[in-house]
């Protein structure tokens, strides 16, 4: 059997695990994987050269199709649900194949997706079991069965919801990630190695994913961790290939457990030693931690403190407070540590002078960076409840975040209308340009241009934001510096695969044309060849 994976913007881990665990159970696995450097959220958006340069959802599906695929399988975030479904929808018109969809957007609107009529199936949780069971029952343009755990179907004039099957406890038991099914087509990706040491988080703040595990898995133990050894085994394997300059780790928060990091520590100097990337929170710092941080060669730490208002901590299920963060970074410091602090604009209960007051607060630490975030509602998120049930957002507003609709504006500023909230967040809008400045200035000028206010007078939008990350990594960021170069390869190899492919198309249109006029048969497309 032969599963096509559908995607695209950056290197997905989701698919390459599942990828990996349906070819060791003798199945064949496809990627296809479409970069939209310019439509991704991830890099150097622009609306005109998307529309100009990147494929068609009918193309994309023409693509899908030439795998010859048993089964089809997107793996869709809230940014590019939409796109996801459009070529399911183009699919569906040329391809008898069943479809299903996972990923963080439906796994939080299963009920929502399943009514999706190009969706055949909607995976909630955990895919790799699940998987195996759509690929045994695959039938021409459906599922044999509708009673595979974990799994939404269409009933009767019903949905049909299956029970969650029991978490992978064993992650040990796993093959390692198919990382060579995105490296084939994006080769920049193994640059920056992504891996994760473990799944699930031992926090239930609010406006994250993780905030859902509850009402799918009650009961289950929420964090899982592999073995040093099977981690490094990985690590040792790609680092011998010799093209990673940097390791990302991708766990919400690394530093859970400090006798584990003290073995990773060992072992990672000894047979990786590349430098590598981290998040933390502040009550998952500890001087021990750090110190094992430090021994390994860690080089960016990135803290996700969000806000320093104790009060909106409480009310997002999150904790933390101003002094924990400053333990945190003394701690890192102490250890030679860099870090950068994750903060977020528009939560609920914030207004521009608790922005004034984090600012004054990053300011006295001074951070490396400030990776700037706005509240993004998510779908079966508590935040996203609470926001219609406060007024924030209206049920409509709501319903088009569910349903997949809001891909361009699920963020604060984009969904709220005028009045009290918006003139409040266009307040935050000016002041989101002094959080990404104040590494580079002085003390002393950030707190001019704050209490002054002249901050309101500072150039504002993308492309200010992408040339200040550029200075800070020019000025010793290793950690920034790796991920624009990542991004910047991949740009140019997602707009050099476009070009070719727009000019191959013109192409063969000319020879269909040509073809015609003179009366002879049309050349054959490359896809009906594959």
């Amino acid at each position: 059997m032969r599963v096509t994976f559908v995607t695209s913007g950056l290197e997905h881990l989701g698919i390459e695990a599942l990828s990996a665990y349906a070819k060791a159970h003798g199945h064949e696995s496809v990627l296809v994987y479409e970069p939209k450097p310019f439509s991704s959220n991830s890099g150097p958006d622009n609306a005109f050269l998307a529309r100009l340069l990147e494929p068609t959802p009918e193309s994309t599906a023409q693509r899908v199709a030439a795998t010859r695929p048993d089964v089809i399988a997107f793996s869709s975030y809230t940014i590019t649900h939409r796109w996801s479904v459009e070529v399911a929808r183009a699919l569906k018109r040329i391809a008898p194949t069943p479809i299903v969809f996972g990923g963080p957007h439906v796994s939080g609107a299963p009920s929502h997706s399943i009514r999706e009529a190009a969706i055949d199936a909607v995976v909630e949780g955990e895919g790799e079991e699940t998987l195996l069971d759509l690929m045994a029952c695959a039938e021409p343009d459906r599922f044999g069965r509708t009673d595979v755990p974990n799994v939404w179907f269409k009933g009767d004039g019903e949905l049909i919801k299956n029970p969650v099957r029991p978490l992978i406890a064993d992650l040990d038991s796993l093959p390692w990630a198919d990382k060579t099914i995105f490296y084939e087509p994006m080769p920049t990706f193994e640059r920056e190695f992504y891996v994760i040491s473990r799944r699930g988080c031992p926090f239930r703040c609010s406006f994250c994913e993780y905030s859902i595990f509850p009402k799918q898995y009650p009961g289950e133990k929420p964090v899982r961790r592999r073995s040093v050894e099977h981690l490094i085994a990985e690590l040792r394997h790609w680092k011998a290939r010799g093209r990673a300059r940097k390791v990302f780790f991708w766990d919400a928060i690394f530093t859970l457990d400090v006798n584990w990091m003290r073995q990773f520590a060992t072992a990672y100097r000894r047979d990786v030693g590349l430098p590598f990337e981290c998040y933390t929170h502040p009550h998952a710092m500890s001087r021990d931690m750090a110190r094992a941080l430090a021994d390994a060669g860690c080089t960016m730490v990135r803290v996700g403190v969000q806000t320093v208002n104790s009060d909106t901590l409480a009310d997002m299920d999150r904790k933390g407070d101003e002094n924990r963060v400053r333990t945190t970074v003394d701690q890192l410091r102490d250890h030679g540590i860099p870090y950068s602090l994750d903060h977020m604009l528009g939560l609920p209960g914030e207004g521009p002078e608790d922005q004034r007051a984090a600012l004054r607060f990053y300011n006295e630490v001074r951070p490396g960076r400030i990776v700037l975030h706005w509240m993004t509602y998510l779908p079966g998120t508590t935040a996203l409840d609470r926001a219609r049930d406060d007024g924030i957002l209206t049920t409509e507003q709501v319903e088009r975040i569910l349903n997949g609709d809001q891909t361009e504006g699920f963020e604060a500023p984009r969904l709220v209308g005028q009045g009290e909230h918006r003139e409040a967040l266009d307040e935050m809008r000016r002041l989101a340009v002094l959080f990404d400045v104040l590494p580079l200035l002085p003390r002393g000028a950030i707190t001019w241009l704050l209490e002054s206010r002249a901050y309101r007078y500072l150039p504002r939008g993308m492309a200010v934001r992408q040339l200040i990350a550029l200075m800070l990594a020019m000025v010793g960021d290793e950690a920034t510096r790796e991920r624009i170069f990542t991004i910047l390869g991949a740009t140019a190899r997602g707009t050099t695969t476009a070009l070719r492919a727009r000019l191959s198309g013109s192409e063969r249109r000319a020879r269909v044309a040509s073809a015609a006029a003179a009366g002879r048969p049309l050349p054959a497309s490359p896809e009906s060849s594959t």
